[in-house]
């Protein structure tokens, strides 16, 4: 995790602005300084802009970290690509079953329509459980990569203002991560699609199940 909290951005610019205030000695009085973020980093950067430029190097670097391990995870999430496998496995059982009641005698009909009818809403279950998951997705890795490349923006932005340059390259690690994150939201995109696609095919298969059923009955 991160070695500060998000409040360190604020307190890192209230530091800086104290430290001009120093600097310009207006007033001729003693400047007050008030500090809401971090304790442990408001201690750091009260003296000095130096332990400022250091405590934001410290935060740029494991804000990377973070943005490589995170990245790292959310190509390994393979929950929405397993739901969809799952959803058409479902639906290809709706239509055999589908396919086989035209076969079957009058008699089989009643039995055979409940089977479709079970088919039916284990592909809508199917389909709920996949947007479910793509909801979580979105909420979980997707947005922790994107809030890591918020963070190094901001480390960036703190750097600058600090009047000095990162110590690392951060533009390899960023590429990285939002192509990452792009891929993610495309997949995410594409099995949306798919599984609407897939929920209107199981309802037209029971609806069609249903009325054969009615015209074929002994």
């Amino acid at each position: 995790m991160h070695q500060f909290t998000r409040s360190r951005l604020v307190a890192g610019a209230v530091a800086l602005s104290a430290l001009s205030v120093l600097a310009a000695g207006c007033g001729g009085g003693s400047a007050v300084t008030s500090f809401t973020g971090n304790p442990t980093f408001e201690q750091q950067v009260q003296p000095n802009s130096t332990a400022a430029r250091q405590v934001a190097q410290q935060n740029l670097v494991s804000d990377l970290a973070q943005l490589k391990k995170d990245a790292k995870s959310l190509t390994k999430d393979i929950t929405v690509p397993t739901d969809l496998t799952t959803l058409s496995a479902a639906l290809t059982t709706e239509e055999q079953d589908w396919q086989q009641m035209q076969h079957d005698s009058c008699s089989s009909m009643a039995s055979d329509a409940q089977l479709v009818v079970f088919e039916a809403q284990t592909v809508s279950r199917d389909a709920t459980s996949l947007q479910t998951d793509v909801v979580g997705m979105q909420a979980g890795d997707i947005a922790t990569v994107y809030n890591d490349l918020s963070d190094i923006q901001n480390d960036l932005s703190a750097l600058k203002t600090l009047g000095t340059t990162p110590q690392v390259t951060t533009a390899t690690q960023v590429t990285a991560g939002t192509k990452v994150m792009q891929s993610a939201n495309t997949m995410i995109d594409s099995d949306a699609k798919t599984k609407n696609a897939l929920s209107v095919k199981g309802a037209q298969y029971l609806a069609s199940a249903q009325k054969w059923a009615k015209q074929h009955t002994c």
